[in-house]
């Protein structure tokens, strides 16, 4: 085939292929992006329950939260203990709350001394939360003194009138009392006692212990001198100047630390007394027999049948003993339960439950009503009781007083110690 004839014949096939191809492309939809049109609300089909739910009148609120009466309690007084005195407070509290529907006690145990006590707990809470205070707070004397003092309570005086019941013991009304003013109501109480033995005659004055020449125990130790302050005010001796401020009498003191000398002498006293500190060294060494006499606090141990319990006695003829206690005290700071506070408190330290309760804690009673008139070694503890003085009292002349009883107690002369102790009071 000449030149020409194939240049025609490619020619004509590149026609034919291009017009296929341009027929195909014109025959193809052009591949545009999809556009999303606005969606067209969709009716929402109801089942049957949501339908007839709907239609329904609208749901009433939930029903109130209960009211909290919030309650702080120091450990030895931990009602879900396994203990007698704890079932029966769990109880009490219990009932209350069933006479008072929609009420629902809230219960802290809070601790007795260090940075967590209940005193330094209420003074931090009234400054970092006061709306979750305890309406109600079981103190110790100390401790109703200090909250008091520091302004973290409300007098209970005016809100409740039992405490003029006329049926407390003397020292009971005193430890509810501040500076004249009810502060609270007398729960559980507690006095210094003597104990001792069969073995031991009959003790009714320092005479017969010293006479008896068997050894007895107390806490020497103890920096608030609980027991030598004690013989010094049974001799009519004065806590406060006329200006109110901590002081010793000379004469008296000498008495004390001569009673004290005379029963080292007669082997009643060891020097070793000075590193007793606590109830606990005491109790260890008389239940250990290292000592037929003891003095400590009666709540702490109970002496069984053949051993004699008596009030402790003063350098006079009298007994004497300081007593102590706990009392419930308003403290929150919501208005609306307070009454409410003063009505639970009124419930636990009435008569009924009260007695029995004592009874089983091991506490000694603050109302003459819950005591066997027949048991005339415990009325003479309780009549005999006398409040225990002040925190600031304790605090300047409690030191003094232990420094000068172990003084003596290592041989030194009373009237040299007592002079020496006047010095350092000037």
């Amino acid at each position: 085939m000449s030149r020409v004839l194939r240049f025609i014949v490619h020619v004509g096939l590149l026609l034919s292929t291009g017009c296929a191809s341009i027929e195909q492309f014109l025959s193809t939809p052009l591949a545009l992006p999809q556009i999303s049109p606005t969606p067209t609300p969709v009716p929402v089909t109801s089942t049957p329950e949501e339908t007839e739910a709907s239609n329904a009148t609208p749901t009433a609120p939930a029903a109130s939260q209960p009211r909290i009466l919030r309650i702080w309690l120091p450990p030895q007084f931990d009602p879900n203990t396994a203990t007698s005195s704890a079932s029966l407070l769990r109880q009490r509290l219990a009932d209350f709350e069933e006479e008072h529907p929609g009420l629902e006690l809230e219960v802290r145990i809070k601790a007795d001394e260090g940075e967590a006590s209940l005193v330094n707990s209420l003074s931090v809470t009234s400054m970092a939360a006061p709306t979750v205070l305890p309406d109600l707070v079981l103190l110790s004397r100390p401790a109703l003194e200090a909250a008091s003092l520091k302004g973290l309570l409300h007098p209970i005086e005016g809100l409740s009138a039992t405490l003029d019941d006329p049926n407390w013991y003397g020292y009971a009304r005193q430890v509810g009392q501040i500076q004249n003013t009810g502060y609270g109501l007398p729960f559980a109480g507690d006095a210094l006692v003597l104990v001792y033995r069969s073995e031991v005659e009959r003790i009714s004055n320092w005479n017969d212990i010293v006479a008896s020449e068997n050894p007895l125990v107390f806490a020497a130790g103890d920096p608030k001198a609980l027991v030598g302050l004690s013989l010094y005010v049974s001799a009519n001796g004065e806590l406060l100047d006329t200006q109110g401020r901590p002081t010793l009498n000379q004469e008296v003191l000498t008495r004390v630390l001569t009673m004290i000398s005379d029963g080292v002498l007669a082997g009643v006293f060891s020097p070793s007394l000075e590193n007793m500190v606590s109830d606990e060294q005491v109790l260890q060494a008389y239940l250990g027999e290292r000592a037929n006499m003891a003095i400590y606090w009666a709540s702490n141990y109970r002496a069984p049948q053949g051993q004699f319990t008596l009030p402790l006695p003063g350098l006079e003829e009298t007994t004497f003993s300081f007593g102590t206690g706990w009392v419930w005290a308003l403290a929150g700071s919501n208005t609306e339960n307070q009454q409410l506070a003063v009505e639970l408190a009124d419930y636990l330290v009435a008569d009924d439950f009260l007695g029995e309760w004592t009874n089983a804690s091991g506490y000694l009673p603050t109302r003459p009503s819950t005591v066997d008139p027949e048991d005339v070694n415990m009325n003479a503890i309780l009549e005999s009781a006398q409040l225990i003085p002040s925190n600031d009292v304790l605090t300047v002349l409690g030191p003094i007083m232990q420094n000068a009883i172990s003084r003596v107690l290592n041989g030194e002369k009373p009237e040299v110690v007592a002079e020496n102790v006047m010095e350092q009071l000037r």
